[in-house]
């Protein structure tokens, strides 16, 4: 949910940015926003649990887009449930629910448009979900991490840990929670709006003049949020006036009560765990492959912490951050459904050369035939060719820099790189069609070809050879 009506209250500091000026950079990727909107052109299918992986495919585009600008992706993962934020967690489900009886209700009186829309509203992506695009992440040697609890949290660790040099989110809780770099709304080109913290003072539509980093986290709860509704009548430009007026949230609620308005006896305490919880949440560090806090945490908050997500044994948080248990169940994931579907185009990955199109018009600059895309070939299994972001490469040789922190290979999923090189189709098919080509193993299995009626045709599920169609394109 994010803080409401936040994100346009920032427009004067937030800054248009295309991705190709991360070049170089790490990112991590809040990859079930990616799954969420990928699975809105399946949604059917994923209610009904029927076989489809065109919510992968979004996902990997996106990634391949990334790797395509020299951007170093790290995919992080949502994990366990929180208890701070079960209250929501429970309200979402019942929605998902209603959403389906709905869905199957129109379907069975023969509204399709209706039920598409509910089953829309109505697809939950779990942790099974998550698994089967982890599993291509791993055939393509791309770091990726499961949190032990929200993803927000841990991209923000990485981020003020120096591990990445942003984050990718359409969530605007990263704010309240610190991350210092933030890329919202990226769209299928790379095009996006780039907030920074340090422009905080400079706001425009909310003057942030004389606040601190602890009042601009009173006012995000104050106004509402995952862990904790607002009181009524409470909306975000109210309480950015009552913090501003009285620096601190208990101020605040102590002239609310003096104004005779009803605040509930629990909320006082609430709002104490909800500050905690922003500031110090479970997450899973990956250079130490343990748990910590998203900050060091005093000696006198007491002892009772488990609202920040319940500890766990050190080796089954390693297994979670490598995809190999369940966050919910911390049970091994079962290999079945679209698992086994998926598996078939993993075995196609090893079978088939294909490449990947990719329109240099939308994209904006197109690197030469050579650039390398990926991993480069001075890379180990153990670390990254180093190269600043600010750093500018040659033309014929992008690499991924290394991270400021060495991030452990196993929990991100380094299983041992590969050189991965782009090629040009032919000199003159190059200049015809001004497409520069990008290599994924995992769209070998699907390729993909634009012909002069700008129709595209999937060569691999279709299964059919159109001799007229190969003449066309070698032509």
């Amino acid at each position: 949910m994010g803080i409401q009506g936040f994100l346009p209250l920032l427009k004067s500091i937030m800054v248009p940015i295309h991705i190709k000026d991360l070049k170089g950079c790490s990112v991590a990727v809040d990859t079930y926003s990616w799954l969420h909107k990928g699975a809105l052109s399946c949604s059917t299918e994923l209610c009904k649990g029927m076989p489809t992986t065109r919510h992968i495919e979004y996902c990997m585009h996106r990634v391949n887009l990334l790797r395509h600008f020299g951007v170093k992706p790290i995919l992080v993962f949502d994990g366990g449930l929180l208890p701070m934020k079960s209250e929501q967690e429970n309200k979402r489900a019942r929605a998902r629910k209603d959403n389906l009886a709905r869905a199957v209700e129109h379907e069975s009186d023969g509204n399709s448009a209706a039920a598409y829309e509910c089953y829309q509203k109505a697809v939950d992506i779990s942790p099974q979900i998550a698994c089967e695009l982890i599993q291509v992440l791993k055939q393509e040697n791309l770091q990726y991490i499961v949190a032990p609890y929200e993803a927000d949290a841990q991209m923000t660790f990485l981020a003020i840990s120096g591990q990445v040099d942003a984050v990718i989110t359409e969530d605007s809780d990263l704010i309240p929670f610190g991350c210092p770099r933030i890329i919202f709304k990226m769209d299928k080109f790379g095009q996006g709006v780039q907030f920074q913290d340090s422009m905080l003072q400079k706001n425009k539509e909310l003057s942030f003049e004389g606040f601190n980093r602890q009042m601009l986290l009173e006012m995000c709860i104050l106004s509402g949020c995952d862990y904790l509704q607002s009181l009524s009548g409470m909306g975000l430009k109210r309480a950015h006036a009552s913090i501003k007026k009285f620096r601190s949230y208990d101020k605040v609620l102590k002239h609310l009560r003096y104004s005779g308005v009803s605040v509930p006896p629990f909320y006082e305490e609430s709002f104490k765990k909800a500050i905690l919880t922003f500031q110090y949440q479970r997450v899973y560090d990956p250079i130490n492959e343990n748990i910590v806090h998203l900050s060091n945490i005093s000696d006198d908050i007491g002892d009772e912490l488990d609202f920040l997500g319940p500890t766990m044994p050190k080796d089954i948080a390693q297994r979670i951050a490598k995809g190999d248990l369940d966050p919910i169940t911390k049970m091994p994931f079962e290999q079945k459904g679209n698992s086994e579907l998926l598996g078939c185009h993993l075995l196609l990955l090893m079978k088939q050369r294909t490449l990947l199109h990719i329109d240099s018009e939308n994209w904006g600059s197109v690197p030469p035939p050579n650039i390398h895309i990926g991993y480069s070939s001075a890379t180990n299994n153990s670390e990254f060719t180093e190269s600043p972001c600010h750093e500018k490469k040659s033309p014929e040789h992008t690499v991924l820099r290394k991270p400021r922190q060495p991030i452990h290979k196993p929990c991100l999923g380094l299983h041992g790189h590969t050189n991965v090189q782009d090629t040009a189709e032919g000199k003159t098919r190059e200049e015809a069609t001004r497409k520069v080509t990008v290599r994924s193993a995992y769209f070998q299995h699907k390729q993909v070809e634009k012909n002069v009626y700008g129709e595209k045709q999937d060569c691999l599920s279709s299964g059919i050879a159109i001799d007229e169609r190969k003449n066309a394109l070698s032509e």
